[in-house]
């Protein structure tokens, strides 16, 4: 069944428009809780990684050994906050595909086998969310590695 929007039956039509409708509404919604937790997000790390670096350097003589996993941290958030970034992008790329494809199936551009979002709506977007998805957890699991391996030398002097 390969059929235009003026050549389906009246209730199908409708039911296709609906759906199309719907999932613009839902990615849409998507956008704007992405959004919204990027922007918490990056204020709760800022904040809590400046709080934690100032009370360890407030509090300890030797420092040396918390560099290392203060720098693999730095590299999750950073990668974290990239991440979330590029995971609205995509939902925008989605949204915007959603509409464009509802708009071109009711003016008889696109037929009703042609209405799924392309395979790579993304882009590079989710290669990189994907791939910086994993460097925030690596980071974050290293910096916690490194951290007790060198409190643990440092206290046994070794």
């Amino acid at each position: 069944m390969s059929n235009y929007y003026k050549d389906l039956p009246p209730d199908l039509a409708k039911s296709f428009d609906d759906e199309l409708t719907s999932q613009s509404r839902q990615v849409f919604d998507k956008v704007v809780e992405t959004d919204w937790r990027l922007t918490q997000h990056n204020f709760l790390v800022n904040a809590g990684g400046a709080v934690a670096v100032l009370a360890y350097l407030g509090s300890n003589s030797t420092k040396t050994f918390a560099i290392w996993s203060l720098i693999c941290f730095v590299i999750g958030i950073v990668a974290s906050g990239i991440e979330i970034r590029t995971l609205l992008s995509i939902f925008g790329s989605l949204h915007k595909d959603t509409l464009r494809r509802r708009l071109e199936f009711v003016e008889n551009k696109i037929l009703d086998t042609e209405l799924g979002p392309p395979v790579n709506v993304g882009g590079c977007a989710v290669a990189i969310n994907h791939w910086c998805g994993w460097i925030a957890q690596i980071a974050f699991v290293t910096g916690i590695f490194i951290g007790i391996s060198l409190f643990v030398m440092q206290s046994c002097n070794l």
